[in-house]
């Protein structure tokens, strides 16, 4: 069992809150509006790449935003990161 360091709580009602499945660009530019700050200025998210982020800037689509989003995942779990669901 892990034993994870930190509980995020808001990154998870970020995505959840700006979804919208009948409207991607709207969706992926909505969530980039508010989850791109959350990242740089999250204190548990602050050292992820800066490449990571950029990527996910460019993103347009739900599939190259998941892409970038994936790579969140991943250093959340490198960093013990829990993201509440």
């Amino acid at each position: 069992m892990t034993n994870w360091k930190i509980k995020d709580t808001q990154l998870r009602s970020i995505l959840d809150r700006n979804n919208d499945p009948d409207n991607e660009k709207i969706s992926v530019f909505n969530t980039k509006k508010e989850l791109i700050p959350y990242l740089q200025n999250t204190p548990h998210f602050i050292s992820l790449p800066r490449v990571i982020i950029s990527k996910m800037q460019e993103a347009t689509t739900f599939h190259t935003f998941n892409k970038t989003l994936d790579k969140v995942w991943d250093f959340a779990d490198e960093n013990l990161i829990w993201i509440e669901f």
